[in-house]
């Protein structure tokens, strides 16, 4: 090779070592950082795991960052703290960070004498040499510790993570202490007043906030967020662990005793149970059920004789075969079987009770023909009257929802890609959004578009992935329902047509302006897939409840090799003055 050939090679040599340099770089510049909050150490005679597990939990909702920061699980951290048991100092956590793969390590002890409560809190960098950042908490008692852990938290957003509310926040508040300082020395008050006692300096710190609610936390449920920051509570209830996946949930007063019972569907099997107060009872199991893949449960009264009716959405073979069962002396039976609709039952958007729609399919694609109003007549399930909808809209996919308050239900719908659509009439397209809803790992396959090509007999069947539903409500009494829906974080990120990997999901709540589709309030971000949900009172104690039902995969394994839990938030529905909405004007 000549010495312009070499030369010339060695240029390219750099170059591309260059830009893999780059690539690298971004690639680990975008990755999120990972923080892993140990348990910290109880120092009391009493039991205080309640505290411990609170103070972790509060730290874990004010570190998370979407895709930024992610807390490590609980589950992932305990393995690796018997290889490296406490107590910790900084050399131990770096060790312990190090094994999982963490950027940043808290850890700390909560000691509790009497009355008194105090926390000593570290943050370490595991790379680096950095000091760590630290904190020493002593209140009177365990409510006045809660706002000075928020504020450590703040200090850790900003000096760890560089996130910039927090930042802003703590700049802001570095200008008043300067603004301030100047103002006191005039008038001959001292610089700093210290009060005698913790209490004291956080009575005084609270005295003016004392009745009002932080404007990011909405009313419903202080873990119910208005923007990413800061939950006060922790208001939710979580069910026992359920061994398998839970498909989908519904929950309605099926053996009419006055009382809500949750229906939860699970592969091969159906489920009935009752939540009382904390106690989280199976009142019943149906295992008798037809073959096939149970894609969707929903409550309805459709045959009107006053016991709802249980409608389970079933295909096997690429044909559908939905069931129906009612409660009976025994429990669940079987009403009726082998029903070529798939269901869905939604709220009367101009009227009382429940509406249920179906929708057939073909051999060639997963939904055929319109979506009907469905009817029982002479003891069968039929269709009555099809619905106009827009444009690739399925029984799956849609709410009829009066979004305005003016009595005409708009059509809001999940659309190909996963972007909610909302349409005032079938053709009449209002709002598109920019972000995806409602993904969801469950899918009807069908034949790819070249399995007609007799010259590719062998192409693997398409799959047509189904959203989560969509829930309308109207919390707020205002007259103008919201639409409530999940969005599910992909761990792929859409690079697999063919597979989701769900690992986090939050619940929006959303309404319409006149314009578009707005968040009303969000739950925090929810560690698993979540696979269905509900607004109902199914705690019995005449209030309202988001129910969610949260699917863990295991690690190298597939979803149906996972484990589930039913989570539970309590909402406080408060009658708001209407929203502001923007009028259509005819000609723009």
């Amino acid at each position: 090779m000549s010495a312009t050939g070499i030369s010339r090679t060695v240029r390219r040599t750099a170059v591309l070592v260059a830009a893999l340099s780059l690539l690298l770089s971004a690639s680990a510049w975008a990755a999120p950082q990972r923080v892993a909050v140990l348990p910290f150490t109880a120092n009391a005679k009493e039991d205080i795991s309640y505290l411990v597990k609170g103070v972790r939990d509060m730290l874990a909702s004010r570190l998370a960052w979407q895709d930024k920061v992610v807390v490590i699980e609980p589950d992932l951290v305990a393995p690796v703290m018997k290889e490296v048991p406490p107590p910790y100092n900084e050399a131990k956590a770096r060790k312990l960070g190090s094994k999982l793969s963490a950027d940043v390590v808290v850890y700390g002890s909560i000691t509790a004498l009497g009355s008194t409560v105090s926390v000593d809190a570290q943050v370490v960098r595991v790379k680096g040499k950095q000091p760590p950042l630290s904190t020493f908490v002593q209140a009177a008692d365990l409510n006045q510790v809660i706002p000075q852990i928020n504020d450590f938290a703040k200090r850790i957003n900003a000096e760890i993570f560089r996130r910039p509310e927090a930042v802003a926040a703590m700049q802001k508040q570095k200008r008043q202490e300067e603004n301030s300082a100047p103002q006191a020395a005039a008038s001959g008050k001292p610089l700093v007043e210290a009060p005698k006692t913790p209490a004291a300096e956080w009575q005084q710190k609270r005295a003016v906030e004392v009745g009002k609610l932080p404007p990011n936390i909405s009313p419903l449920n202080p873990l119910f967020l208005r923007s990413l920051s800061g939950v006060d509570s922790d208001r939710y209830w979580r069910s026992p662990r359920i061994d398998g996946v839970v498909e989908s949930l519904a929950v309605g007063d099926i053996d009419n005793d006055g009382l809500n019972e949750m229906v939860v569907l699970l592969p091969k099997r159906i489920r009935v149970y009752r939540l009382d107060g904390q106690r989280f009872g199976l009142i019943n199991e149906f295992r008798k059920g037809p073959d096939g893949e149970y894609l969707f449960v929903d409550i309805a009264d459709l045959d009107g004789n006053g016991r709802p009716e249980i409608f389970v959405s079933n295909i096997i073979n690429g044909e559908i075969v939905s069931f129906v069962l009612e409660w009976g002396k025994g429990g669940l039976a079987i009403k009726a079987k082998g029903i070529p609709w798939f269901f869905r039952a939604q709220p009367n958007p101009t009227g009382k009770g429940m509406i249920v729609w179906g929708q057939g399919k073909s051999i060639s694609s997963a939904f055929a023909g319109p979506v009907y109003r469905m009817k029982y007549e002479n003891g069968q399930y039929l269709p009555d009257k099809p619905i106009q909808l827009p444009q690739y809209a399925n029984v799956f996919n849609f709410v009829r929802a009066d979004l305005n308050g003016s009595g005409h239900p708009m059509t809001v719908m999940v659309a190909p890609g996963f972007r909610l659509k909302v349409f005032g009439k079938p053709d009449d397209e209002l709002f598109a959004s920019g972000e995806m809803y409602a993904g969801s790992s469950k899918f009807i396959e069908v034949p790819s578009h070249s399995n007609n090509d007799p010259s590719n007999p062998g192409d693997e069947p398409a799959r047509e992935f189904l959203p989560t539903r969509l829930i309308i409500n109207d919390l707020d009494k205002d007259g103008r329902a919201e639409i409530v829906v999940v969005r599910n974080k992909d761990s792929l990120q859409g690079i697999m047509e063919n597979m989701q990997f769900f690992y986090q999901g939050t619940i929006y709540s959303l309404y319409w302006n006149g314009m578009s589709l707005m968040e009303n309030w969000r739950t925090p971000r929810i560690s698993g897939y979540l696979t269905d949900y509900t607004i109902a009172d199914v705690g019995n104690v005449g209030r309202p409840a988001l129910v969610l039902s949260v699917v863990q995969t295991k690690y190298g394994g597939m979803v149906e090799k996972g484990f589930s839990h039913i989570v539970a938030f309590t909402l406080k529905p408060q009658a708001k003055k209407k929203k502001h909405i923007i009028k259509r004007t005819k000609g723009l």
